[in-house]
């Protein structure tokens, strides 16, 4: 059962990120500052109640908040993270950042090239679900007028979707890569079924028997037809009347 929670985080100033001290989303945003969460330290975690969004969580904590605070919402397993300025909570991305081995793509690449489609593309956005991260590319020519494709950290084709990024389907699409099991669900089941009968066939040794074992009311009817009808037993049997001998006249 997962537990939706969010984690709030607070400029360390003991680190490069002092800079980012009470600085509105606008300031940092104009100065151009990374926020990641090397320059924060943990300051709590706390539950998600149902549906709860950024803003309410905002401002049920806020008096334990500082303008520059960052919340981290974890629900369902995927990660999100807001800047606290001091009007409202403001999506960022790039502020955790998973180190994967072998990965090629980073909030910082551009000049990328997409097999299958033309020109560079640029990495505007990204999502961490289920501890996995997705990157949101954009053609650095065409920008909205072109579609927007999403990669994994190894630049591998997730999907492509529009303008507006990480939507619900877009999410959807990343779900069904995590977790191709789920896309076909009865597809699998019958897989599953089939994969059942040939193990019944290895353990009783043909085909048939192992087909109709499940149905047949005993081996004696494994004839290569399925479903046959269950021999009557017949309880009790009347003893056959044996004739006296004539005796001889």
């Amino acid at each position: 059962m997962k537990i939706d929670q969010f984690a709030l985080y607070r400029v360390n100033k003991m680190t490069a990120g002092r800079k980012l001290w009470h600085l509105s989303y606008n300031e940092v945003r104009e100065k151009n500052f990374a926020v990641r969460v090397e320059f924060y330290r943990h300051m709590m975690v706390g539950e998600m109640k149902p549906d709860e969004t950024a803003n309410e969580i905002w401002k049920r904590i806020r008096y334990k908040t500082e303008v520059s605070d960052v919340l981290v919402l974890n629900h369902e397993g995927e990660i999100s993270c807001f800047y606290l300025s001091d009007d409202h909570p403001r999506r960022i991305s790039g502020f955790i950042r998973m180190n994967s081995t072998g990965s090629v793509i980073s909030m910082d690449t551009k000049d990328y090239k997409i097999d299958g489609y033309s020109g560079n593309w640029k990495v505007t956005d990204n999502i961490i679900m289920d501890g996995k991260q997705f990157y949101l590319l954009e053609h650095q020519e065409f920008w909205e007028q072109a579609v927007r494709i999403i990669l994994d950290s190894y630049g591998k084709y997730v999907a492509k979707t529009g303008i507006r990024g990480f939507d619900e389907t877009a999410k959807q699409k990343i779900r069904e890569y995590i977790h191709p099991e789920n896309k076909y669900p009865e597809r699998m089941k019958q897989m599953q079924t089939k994969m059942e009968l040939y193990q019944k066939y290895f353990q009783n040794g043909m085909y048939e028997r192992s087909h109709e074992s499940g149905t047949e009311a005993n081996y004696d009817m494994v004839d290569g037809q399925v479903n046959n009808q269950k021999k009557a037993v017949e309880k009790a049997q009347k003893p056959t009347s044996k004739r006296p001998k004539k005796g001889l006249l």
